[in-house]
């Protein structure tokens, strides 16, 4: 169902909805001449307007059902108004509001399957790193491995990929760059990007949020 088709769908339900039913009645009615004009009970009528008022308001009679009684006769109305028809004023503000709605869940479901593909990520990068990176970096990416790096729970993202890139390249060596050069030939982008997903699991709450909105 395309956008359009589900917003002409939705007027039609909500005009649908419009449409009321109630049920009136009056007990032990001696006069089948003034029944129309006597208040009746319950539902809408609420003993106040007959039967000939809420005609006058727009209701009309769906069904009646009238049954002998012991001082005359029990009056049961079903009556129904039918739907108003909504001005193009009306069917503007609610196709804004419909879209809006959907653009809301849309942004909502975006965000459910970022975090999911987070989640994903973390613990793809949770196995790569306990793996390759553990023994050296430290159990929670807190050591400088070899007392020369810098630990990775302070880099960013940028600063993990440019560092790999450049002991690939050979640019990049604070006199230990022959041990990671092996690990940053096997390390992908995608690799690097799964690590960097479980080391933001240590950083400050608020520098991981704050990273998350970028």
């Amino acid at each position: 169902m395309n956008i359009k088709t589900f917003i002409a769908f939705s007027l039609f339900s909500t005009s649908a909805l419009l449409a009321q039913t109630t049920m009136c009645f009056k007990e032990n009615h001696s006069s089948m001449a003034t029944i129309e004009s006597t208040p009746l009970d319950g539902g809408l009528c609420s003993s106040t307007k007959s039967l000939a008022d809420m005609k006058k308001d727009g209701w009309n009679v769906e069904d009646i059902k009238i049954e002998q009684s012991t001082n005359g006769k029990n009056y049961i109305y079903i009556l129904k108004k039918e739907a108003q028809t909504l001005s193009t004023m009306d069917e503007e503000k609610l196709e804004q509001r419909i879209m809006q709605r959907l653009e809301e869940r849309k942004v909502q479901e975006q965000a459910k399957k970022k975090k999911e593909a987070i989640i994903q990520m973390s613990r793809s990068g949770k196995e790569l790193y306990i793996k390759q990176c553990q023994s050296c970096h430290g159990e929670k990416a807190e050591k400088k491995a070899y007392g020369s790096s810098r630990p990775l729970v302070e880099l960013s993202l940028e600063d993990m990929q440019l560092s790999i890139r450049d002991y690939l390249l050979g640019d990049y060596d604070r006199g230990k760059a022959f041990i990671m050069k092996p690990y940053a030939e096997i390390l992908h982008n995608k690799d690097v990007k799964n690590i960097y997903s479980y080391i933001r699991t240590f950083k400050p709450k608020e520098e991981s949020k704050e990273e998350s909105s970028n």
